[in-house]
């Protein structure tokens, strides 16, 4: 794989500069590191500069643009051009405006080593998407965050060795509803079948700590 030429666009100094010392000391993988600190400035390096990879933050302060408006810019003039974002605040809607609605490459918390920075490089360069750990799981706790009452109730019981019938009975609902609640709550988790929905939901409760009633 030839080597990546980076451009960093992040208005923490220190963050950006640090980075971009840690990322030279691979020069068998690492061609280049620009630094920009703004919208501008950014679209200045990649005219004149022959780049491979942007590393965006999502929060810049401006009220004219944010890491969303410079993704998107960049994606429109320059679609070859892979972007991973780093970011302190990831949030599940964030992650649909990215990758479905700009189509970012990469997805990593700031707090992160070189180590897994410099396997999201590699990763995106051959054309696949990456997603850190941390952001993935983060992912996971918002598709359960972002379910109805009702479904909770539902998966709940159905944890506890429920059936569909009985599930049905104690809340005073048709077993048909029961069904379509179960269906959904399979498609939303990427679940194969209503076995593999418990053992998910039994892990995010036991990987969160969290009581969902």
């Amino acid at each position: 794989m030839s080597k990546i030429s980076i451009l960093i666009i992040d208005d923490s100094v220190i963050f950006s500069q640090g980075l971009a010392l840690l990322l030279k000391q691979y020069p068998e993988k690492i061609e280049e590191v620009n630094i920009t600190h703004n919208y501008n400035s950014a679209l200045k390096v990649l005219k004149e500069k022959d780049v491979s990879v942007c590393l965006l933050d999502l929060n810049f302060e401006s009220k004219e643009y944010t890491g969303f408006t410079i993704a998107k810019k960049i994606k429109e003039l320059y679609p070859n051009i892979k972007i991973i974002i780093l970011t302190q605040q990831a949030k599940v809607d964030y992650y649909t405006t990215l990758f479905e609605e700009i189509n970012v490459d990469g997805y990593l918390d700031k707090q992160l080593g070189i180590e897994e920075t410099l396997e999201s490089l590699q990763t995106v360069m051959k054309g696949e998407k990456y997603i850190d750990k941390n952001i993935q799981q983060m992912l996971e706790i918002g598709k359960w965050l972002d379910i109805s009452n009702r479904e909770k109730e539902i998966i709940n019981l159905l944890v506890t060795g429920m059936t569909q019938k009985e599930i049905a009975e104690k809340l005073f609902i048709s077993n048909r509803t029961v069904e379509t609640h179960i269906k959904n709550l399979t498609k939303k988790m990427n679940a194969k079948n209503s076995v593999q929905l418990v053992s998910i939901y039994t892990e995010y409760k036991k990987g969160n700590r969290e009581n969902m009633h």
